[in-house]
């Protein structure tokens, strides 16, 4: 059993609205703009409601998550929300940071220290991150744009490989 499994991860296709708003929010200009201001929202809603809600989830039907990570740096515990990408039996995660051109703090934490934990709802999941490389990279951008568009949008628009990882379940997950 998998990730997904251990946490109950579940996607939702999108209605028509969220569809439309997901185009919008794929405009490039705009995305890394949007990310700026829902990601801090998402961060407290997800923690106030226990993850019962976010604002990337209702308005656009992102699978949210909230990755546990340790800083590369500074050693601190960083919690970030994050859209997971459904592959096989555990989560895909890219490192896009909306187009914006830069790899968030998040994606160096991962490669600095692969264990990290997931909160969905009320489940914790400790789990471990490796970067995907090859077919698997493919694999894992083509399960994101079939959740959000604007995946693909991301890759035409950095002059770099934006990093992609796959997230493995460590040991047995606890509710919160």
């Amino acid at each position: 059993m998998g990730l997904q499994h251990e946490i109950g991860f579940v996607t939702k296709r999108p209605n028509a609205a969220q569809r439309t708003l997901q185009r919008v929010a794929a405009v490039p200009n705009l995305s890394p703009i949007l990310s700026r201001v829902v990601t801090p929202i998402d961060r407290t809603l997800y923690r106030i409601t226990s993850g019962r809600a976010s604002v990337s989830a209702g308005l656009v039907a992102f699978p949210m998550i909230v990755l546990g990570t340790t800083g590369a740096r500074t050693g601190k515990k960083r919690k970030t929300p994050l859209a997971a990408i459904p592959v096989g039996d555990d989560l895909g995660l890219i490192a896009s940071n909306a187009g914006s051109g830069t790899i968030p703090g998040w994606a160096h934490n991962l490669q600095a220290n692969p264990e990290a934990t997931v909160t969905y709802g009320r489940r914790l999941a400790a789990v471990v991150a490796r970067t995907v490389h090859g077919d698997e990279y493919d694999q894992v951008f083509a399960a994101a744009e079939r959740v959000y568009t604007g995946f693909a949008g991301y890759r035409e628009r950095v002059d770099y490989t934006i990093p992609v990882f796959m997230l493995t379940a460590i040991e047995e997950t606890h509710p919160i």
